[in-house]
């Protein structure tokens, strides 16, 4: 398990295990690393996504892989859909594609996530999220 307090993880660069970046550590707990900086907010990533701690935060697999298949709900709680795929903008992940219960795939950018855990949690409505897709 990665080391706290004040050996620890703020400041390294989080990847996946093909090296696609997440962003930076800024702070964390015990369930939880605050990913900020590069394309994200403030995500919080749950530590069971973790595979090593060294120089860099590097994830058990690729980004893709472990995303995939969670459920995804808004920041009012209602489910969404599920992940089907990540995006990637020259080596960072940008954005997770989620098909929604009629089937249709959204993209859903890592800036618009508060957390992913055990499923995916928005920081946008579902309101948002469509009105983001017609810009």
């Amino acid at each position: 398990m990665p080391i706290r307090g004040a050996h620890g993880l703020i400041g390294r660069q989080v990847v996946d295990s093909e090296g696609v970046e997440l962003g930076y550590v800024s702070s964390e707990d015990e369930r939880y690393l605050t990913i900020a900086e590069g394309p994200v907010g403030h995500l919080r990533l749950g530590r069971r996504f973790v595979a090593a701690t060294a120089d860099k935060i590097v994830l058990k697999g690729p980004a893709r892989d472990l995303f995939t298949g969670l459920n995804v709900i808004d920041n009012a709680g209602e489910f969404i859909g599920i992940v089907r795929d990540t995006m990637e903008v020259e080596d960072v992940l940008d954005s997770l594609l989620i098909e929604e219960e009629g089937g249709e795939m959204l993209s859903v950018l890592l800036e618009d996530i508060r957390a992913i855990d055990e499923w995916v949690d928005l920081d946008i409505s579902l309101d948002d999220v469509y009105g983001k897709q017609a810009s």
